[in-house]
């Protein structure tokens, strides 16, 4: 029995994928590749250059280059000849990457602020009455500081630590 041959001139677009198939591999450069008319890619290991125009192409399609292992090395117009679709999508997840390790450090700041304030000493803020010389009081607000706040504070009054917290010991002196 012979097999049946199917004629392919009567398969609606074939020729115009031939043409374009053609086009494409017929250039051997890849700015001339990415800047066909016929919307080529170029494959960089084979220097081949593809019909295609998608540079997420090769997600879908691991024959769009003719070695399997450069699939992942295609260029296109989109982003021209130094940006591969590994580039692209190692670009893309770094993003998306330092986007979720921003929001979980930004949350576990909130978690440790509320966590403070159930089981730490639980202000960060608050009122303090201070007792002058002449026994007039005066009450003004408090904030607690970091290293960064603190640091600025002393060198602003020309303090040292222990200028501090001798002004520390004084004020409770006063108060107590």
């Amino acid at each position: 029995m012979q097999p049946v041959q199917q004629d392919m001139s009567d398969i609606p677009g074939l020729e115009i994928e031939k043409t374009r198939a053609g086009a494409c591999w017929s250039v051997q450069n890849c700015n001339s590749c990415t800047h066909s008319k016929h919307g080529c890619g170029w494959c960089p290991y084979s220097s081949t250059c593809v019909p295609t125009t998608n540079l997420l192409k090769p997600v879908s399609d691991a024959n769009v280059c003719p070695l399997r292992a450069e699939r992942f090395e295609l260029r296109t117009k989109a982003l021209g000849c130094g940006c591969s679709t590994t580039t692209l999508l190692s670009v893309i997840v770094t993003i998306f990457a330092t986007i979720a390790a921003l929001a979980l450090l930004y949350g576990v700041g909130i978690a440790l602020m509320r966590f403070n304030q159930v089981f730490g000493s639980g202000t960060w803020e608050g009122i303090e009455l201070e007792v002058e010389d002449d026994g007039t009081r005066k009450e003004h607000a408090w904030h607690r500081s970091n290293a960064v706040t603190s640091y600025v504070r002393r060198t602003t009054l020309k303090a040292t630590k222990e200028s501090e917290q001798e002004q520390v010991t004084e004020r409770s002196r006063l108060l107590g």
